[in-house]
């Protein structure tokens, strides 16, 4: 695991790799982060997006946390976070943490 992001960052959990270039020089980096299934995520509430709505202070309101964004995007599915601003009324899920949904790391 990578202990050079904090806590609550989407790479915490992720491993790092290293790999070896065909010059033989040795390069760390992070391995694939892979997302969770959308339905492992269990609703801590709903929040309909209405006016001009950042994921950070939907985060901040709802975990005390802005950089937990991620988290909210993860549970929707969508590849893109500007696609969960970008269509006014919609309707997002924002997840309890998986570690207490599911009782273990996600």
């Amino acid at each position: 695991m990578s202990d050079e992001f904090p806590p609550n960052s989407r790479y915490h959990h992720v491993p790092t790799v290293t790999s070896t270039l065909p010059d033989g020089t040795a390069v760390t980096h992070l391995s694939r982060r892979v997302l969770p299934a959308t339905e492992r995520h269990v609703p801590l509430e709903y929040r309909h997006l209405d006016g001009v709505v950042r994921l950070d202070a939907l985060a901040a309101e709802s975990y005390g946390d802005p950089y937990l964004w991620w988290r909210i995007v993860d549970a929707s599915g969508e590849a893109d976070p500007a696609a969960l601003t970008g269509e006014p009324g919609r309707l997002v899920m924002v997840p309890l943490p998986l570690e207490v949904a599911t009782n273990g790391p996600a």
